[in-house]
């Protein structure tokens, strides 16, 4: 996994001086690139590439993809939406999914926790304890203090 922001500093042409095309009006955002080498073993099992890649204005992509070869590589290009809006990724999780849905292969970034949902239909009850805490007894601890 590697994340890399890209601009017009991204093009070859920056540094060598060379006529670009692509000057003008350079891409601008972030690139997740993620790649693999699988056993065949486990290639066999038709593998489905899952990525949830969160944002830091709070929203968040779902890319779902067949993996089709057994070593490979895949970026995935995340534009800057203007000077308000920008899609600056804030973490990310990738999966390599069997057919029958085991997840044979995983990458987290450091930052990534579930996501908590709250709404009517997602909130569940907290399970009471059957003892509160205060009735609980006091740890003492492990080293005698005079």
């Amino acid at each position: 996994m590697q994340q890399e922001w890209i601009d017009k500093n991204f093009l070859a042409s920056t540094y060598v001086h060379t006529p670009d095309p692509r000057q003008e009006n350079p891409k601008v955002g972030q690139r997740l690139l993620v790649s693999w080498d699988f056993p065949r073993s486990v290639f066999e099992k038709k593998l489905l590439l899952k990525a949830i890649v969160r944002f830091w204005d709070g929203s968040q992509q779902i890319i779902e993809q067949k993996i089709e070869r057994r070593r490979g590589y895949e970026a995935f290009f995340f534009a800057k939406q203007g000077q308000s809006e920008d899609k600056k990724i804030l973490t990310y999780l990738v999966q390599a999914i069997s057919e029958q849905g085991e997840i044979v292969g995983f990458w987290e970034h450091q930052f990534w926790t579930p996501l908590i949902e709250v709404g009517a239909e997602r909130v569940s009850q907290p399970r009471s304890n059957s003892s509160p805490v205060s009735s609980q007894e006091r740890q003492e601890s492990v080293i005698d203090t005079p």
